[in-house]
C-alpha cells in the first residue's frame, strides 16, 4: 500500500463554528420581534441577558466535562451578542406603534408621504401602461407630518415623474397603502415633489454619483447587444436600464445577482488593488489600508444603501480570508459580520438580498471547496489544467450557492430555474472581466471620456454574452418548472429543507474533519471503498438521514422530469390537441361540453384529444379557415357528438371551398364580426362557467385563405372572474397590421393562440400588442417548416409561459390553479 504525502498548505484548519448558534440567534431575534405585541417584544432583550447568566452558571461544575463546559459558552454568548440587536428591534418596534405607522399601514392608508429615496426608479409594463417602482424610506407621514423614527421602507409605484427622481433624494407625494403583507406597497397619486413635505419644494440637485451614472448610461448606451442594459448594472449596481425583458431572463436564468453590486463585485475590485500593491512589494500595513481604502470608495461611488454595505463587508470577507490564507475561517467571520449588521439595523433580515447573500456565501465556505474536489477530476479528462480549473471551481461555487439558496427560494416564488447552474458556470467567469475595467472605465467617464468609450467597447463583448446566456436560457424548453401546489408541494418543501440541512451538516463536518499527514493509497475499486466506509460510518441516524436524501432525489426527479405527454387535467378550462402538424383547441363549457375551435388534419386524432378531454357535448365549432391542418379531423368531431352550431371562416380561392371538406351543409360561413353566449354556469355546481366569445375578423374578401382566419376572442367567466383569450388562426402580419391599426383586436390578454402555428410570417407586433401571460402553440414535432420560429420566440419574452403540442403533448390549462391566468374580478 502505497502513501502520499499531503502538502502542509493542503492542510486547513477545520472550519469554527462557534458563532453560527450566535448569527442564527440574533436573526431570529431581528425577523420575529417586531411581528410580535410590542409590551412583549420589550421583554426579549431582558430575556436574553438572563438566558446567557444563567447558562454561563454551570460552567464552574462541569470541571470535568469539557465538551459541556464549551457548549453552554457558546449558548451564553450567542445570547449576550443577540441582546444588542433585540433591544434595538424592540425600540423600533415601539416608535412604530408610538408613531402610528402601523395602524396606518394596516388601515391601507392614504395620506402626504414624505421619503427618501433607497433605489433609483425602475419601469416596469403592466396592464395600463408603464409604471415606475422604487424603493424609499419613509421620513414622515400624514396631515401633521409625523416623523418616523424606526425602520418605514416601501415601494411607491407611480407614473412616469418618477423617472426624473434618483436614489437618495428626497421626495414629498400623496399615496395610497396597497398591500401591506411582507413589503408595503404604494400607490403614488399626484407628481412627486423634489424636497420634503415639511421643507416645501426644491430645485433637483445632482450628486457627482449621479453625474457619474449618468455619463456611464450614456456611452454604455452606444456598444453592442444587451451591454447597454447590462453595463451600467454589472459596473455600479444601476439596472435602470434593464428592459422587463432582459430583467426577467435574468431572475429565470439566476444570472440577476451579477448586475447588482455583491459580493463579487467589492471582492474583485479590492482585490485587484491589493494585488497590484503587492506586486510592488508595499509594506503589507499599506496593503491593509488600500484595501480598506478601495472598499470605502467603491461604496461611494455605487452608494451606501443598506444593500450596498453589506454586499461590500461581505465582499471584504472573502478577499481578506484569502489574503491572509485563513479560508476555513470565512463562516466565522461571516457569522460576525450578520451579528454586527443586524445590530446595527435589524431591518436588514425581511430584505430577501441580504438573506440570499448570507446563505450563498455560507454555502460557498462550506460546501464549494469539497465539490470542486469532487469535480476536478472529472474535467482533468479532456480540459488543459488551467480550464479545468476554471469550469471546476466556477460549477462548484453555483452548484453550492444554489444549493444553500434553493430552501428560501422556493418560498417566494413558485418556479424553479432549471438552468440556472448552467447559465452562471458560463457567465460568472466572465464577470472579472467586466467589473474591474468597467469601474476604471466608469471613472474616466468624465476626465478622459474617449478612453473610457474604448474600454467599454472592450468589455461590452463579455457583457453582451452575459445576455445572450440569460435570454437563451430563458427561450430552451422547460427553462423553469412550476412548484406543485397543495399536499405534494409542501410536501416536497419539507423534503427540500431536510435534505439541504443534512446535505450542509455532511459537508460542514467533513471540513471539520482534520486531514491526515499522510494519505494512504489503494488499488481497490471505488466502489468496494465506498461499500466499507458504510459499514463503518453507517448507523440508524446516518441511515435515516441517507434514506431523506433520496428520497428527497426522488421525489424531485418524479415532479420536475420533463415528459412530453402532460396529459389533461380533470379540472382543465382549455385544452391544446396534439394533432400532429395543426391546431385543435378546446374551451370548457361545461361538465362534459366545450366548444371546439378548429380540429386539426386527422380525424382519429381528434377523436382522441375530445375522449381523453371527456367531452360528450359540443356547444359550437369554428374552423378558423379550411387548411387542411384545421379542417381536417372535422369528421372525427361528428363522429363523436353532434355539435349544436358550426361555423368555419374561407377566401375567395375557389381551392378551398366547403364542400371539399367534411363539414356539413348547415355549417355557417362567419362574414361579420358577431358576438356569442354560452352560459350552463346555473346546471353545473362542480365547473360554473360562462363564456362570451366574439368574431372579431374573418375576411371572407381575402384571396389568402390564411388571412380568411376567423379571429376569435374569448371571455371566461369563472371564480368571480374573467379570463381572455384569443384565437388567431393563420393570421399573417400584413392582415395582422390592418387589425392593428384599425383597432379591431383587443390588448393586454391573458392567452393568446400564435398565429400560423409560430412561424415567422404571423409577426411579432401582434404579440407586442397583446402582451400575453400564455402563448399557445399548436405544432407539429419535427416539422420541415421550422415552427416556431426562433424570433417569435423570443418576442414572447421570459415572462410568458409557452405551451407546444409538440413539446408538451395535449396539454391543459385550470384557471383555478393558474390566478395569474385570470384578471382582477368584475
Amino acid at each position: 500500500m502505497d502513501t502520499d504525502h499531503i502538502k502542509p498548505d493542503d492542510i486547513a484548519p477545520p472550519i469554527d463554528i462557534r458563532l453560527i448558534p450566535a448569527a442564527g440567534l440574533t436573526a431570529l431575534v431581528c425577523l420575529y420581534v417586531p411581528s410580535m405585541p410590542v409590551d412583549w417584544s420589550q421583554y426579549v432583550p431582558l430575556m436574553l441577558m438572563l438566558g446567557g447568566s444563567l447558562a454561563i452558571v454551570p460552567i464552574r461544575f462541569l470541571h470535568q466535562r469539557y465538551k459541556l463546559r464549551q457548549r453552554a459558552l457558546i449558548l451564553a454568548i450567542a445570547c449576550w451578542l443577540a441582546t444588542p440587536a433585540a433591544f434595538l428591534s424592540s425600540q423600533q418596534s415601539l416608535a412604530a406603534e408610538l408613531s402610528g405607522w402601523n395602524e396606518f399601514v394596516d388601515d391601507l392608508g392614504t395620506s402626504e408621504i414624505s421619503v427618501r429615496l433607497v433605489t433609483d426608479p425602475v419601469a416596469r409594463e403592466g396592464p395600463f401602461g408603464t409604471n415606475w417602482f422604487v424603493t424609499a424610506e419613509v421620513e414622515s407621514y400624514g396631515k401633521e407630518a409625523t416623523p418616523t423614527p424606526h425602520p418605514a421602507k416601501i415601494v411607491i409605484s407611480g407614473d412616469e415623474a418618477w423617472s426624473q427622481l434618483n436614489a437618495e433624494e428626497d421626495a414629498c407625494f400623496f399615496g395610497r397603502v396597497t398591500e401591506n403583507e411582507t413589503t408595503v406597497f404604494v400607490r403614488s397619486i399626484n407628481t412627486p415633489e423634489i424636497g420634503t413635505c415639511t421643507a416645501g419644494p426644491t430645485d433637483p440637485t445632482s450628486t457627482g454619483r449621479d453625474t457619474l451614472r449618468s455619463a456611464l448610461r450614456t456611452q454604455a448606451a452606444e456598444t453592442i447587444g444587451h451591454a447597454p442594459e447590462l453595463l451600467p448594472g454589472l459596473i455600479l449596481g444601476d439596472r435602470s436600464q434593464q428592459t422587463q425583458t432582459v430583467d426577467e431572463a435574468m431572475k429565470i436564468s439566476g444570472l440577476s445577482h451579477l448586475s447588482a453590486v455583491s459580493g463579487a463585485h467589492t471582492s474583485l475590485i479590492a482585490s485587484a488593488a491589493t494585488i497590484v500593491l503587492r506586486s510592488l512589494r508595499l509594506p503589507r500595513p499599506v496593503v491593509i489600508a488600500a484595501f480598506l481604502g478601495t472598499l470605502l470608495l467603491f461604496i461611494q461611488i455605487v452608494g451606501t444603501q443598506p444593500s450596498v454595505l453589506r454586499a461590500a463587508l461581505m465582499g471584504a470577507i472573502g478577499a481578506w480570508a484569502m489574503f491572509f490564507g485563513r479560508g476555513s475561517q470565512a463562516l466565522s467571520i461571516l457569522a460576525l459580520t450578520t451579528i454586527l449588521l443586524l445590530s446595527v439595523s435589524p431591518a436588514l433580515i425581511h430584505e430577501v438580498g441580504f438573506q440570499l447573500s448570507v446563505l450563498a456565501t455560507a454555502g460557498i465556505v462550506v460546501g464549494a471547496q469539497p465539490l470542486e474536489r469532487w469535480l476536478r477530476p472529472f474535467f482533468d479528462k479532456f480540459l488543459p489544467d488551467f480550464w479545468a480549473g476554471l469550469f471546476s471551481s466556477s460549477l462548484a461555487i453555483s452548484i453550492a450557492a444554489q444549493i444553500a439558496c434553493q430552501p428560501l427560494l422556493i418560498t417566494f416564488i413558485d418556479y424553479v430555474s432549471v438552468y440556472s447552474v448552467i447559465a452562471n458556470l458560463f457567465a460568472t467567469p466572465l464577470l472579472p472581466l467586466i467589473t474591474v475595467p468597467g469601474v476604471v472605465a466608469a471613472t474616466l467617464t468624465l476626465a478622459a471620456p474617449a478612453l473610457s468609450q474604448v474600454i467599454l467597447h472592450i468589455i461590452a463583448v463579455p457583457t453582451a454574452a452575459i445576455g445572450w446566456i440569460a435570454t437563451t436560457t430563458t427561450q430552451l424548453p422547460g427553462a423553469t418548472v412550476p412548484w406543485p401546489e397543495g399536499i405534494a408541494g409542501s410536501l416536497l418543501i419539507i423534503l427540500h429543507w431536510s435534505a439541504t440541512g443534512i446535505l450542509t451538516l455532511k459537508l460542514l463536518r467533513r471540513q471539520r474533519h482534520k486531514q491526515p499527514p499522510v494519505r494512504l493509497k489503494t488499488n481497490q475499486p471505488a466502489w468496494q471503498r465506498l461499500v466499507e466506509h458504510l459499514k463503518q460510518h453507517t448507523n440508524l441516524v446516518t441511515t435515516i438521514q441517507y434514506c431523506t436524501v433520496v428520497v428527497a432525489v426522488v421525489a424531485h426527479l418524479a415532479v420536475f422530469w420533463p415528459t412530453r405527454p402532460q396529459g389533461i387535467s380533470p379540472d382543465w378550462d382549455l385544452v391544446g390537441c396534439d394533432v400532429g402538424q395543426g391546431d385543435m383547441f378546446l374551451v370548457r363549457t361545461g361538465p362534459a361540453s366545450a366548444m371546439v375551435i378548429d380540429t386539426g388534419q386527422d380525424p382519429q386524432l381528434a377523436q382522441q384529444c375530445l375522449h381523453a378531454a371527456g367531452i360528450s357535448h359540443i356547444d359550437a365549432v369554428v374552423i378558423t379557415h379550411l387548411h387542411a391542418d384545421h379542417v381536417g379531423g372535422v369528421k372525427g368531431v361528428l363522429e363523436t357528438t353532434d355539435p349544436e352550431q358550426i361555423y368555419f371562416s374561407t377566401s375567395t380561392d375557389p381551392t378551398y371551398e366547403p364542400t371539399s371538406t367534411d363539414l356539413p351543409a348547415r355549417a355557417q360561413q362567419i362574414k361579420e364580426p358577431k358576438v356569442h353566449i354560452i352560459d350552463h354556469a346555473k346546471e353545473d355546481n362542480d365547473h360554473p362557467v360562462q363564456l362570451r366569445w366574439s368574431i372579431l375578423s374573418a375576411n371572407h374578401q381575402s384571396t389568402n385563405e390564411n388571412n380568411a382566419s376567423a379571429v376569435v376572442f374569448i371571455e371566461i367567466y369563472r371564480h368571480g372572474g374573467v379570463a381572455t383569450a384569443l384565437f388567431t388562426g393563420d393570421l399573417e402580419e400584413d392582415e395582422t397590421a390592418k387589425l392593428l391599426a384599425d383597432e379591431r383586436l383587443p390588448d393586454n390578454v391573458d392567452i393568446l393562440k400564435l398565429p400560423h402555428h409560430g412561424a415567422r410570417n404571423g409577426g411579432t407586433p401582434l404579440i407586442e400588442h397583446t402582451s400575453p401571460e400564455l402563448a399557445l402553440i399548436g405544432v407539429g414535432a419535427d416539422n420541415s417548416y421550422g415552427h416556431p420560429h426562433d424570433e417569435i420566440l423570443h418576442a414572447l419574452g421570459p415572462r410568458t409561459e409557452i405551451k407546444r403540442t409538440d413539446l408538451h403533448g395535449s396539454f391543459s390549462v385550470t384557471l383555478h390553479h393558474s390566478p395569474a391566468y385570470v384578471a382582477a374580478p368584475r
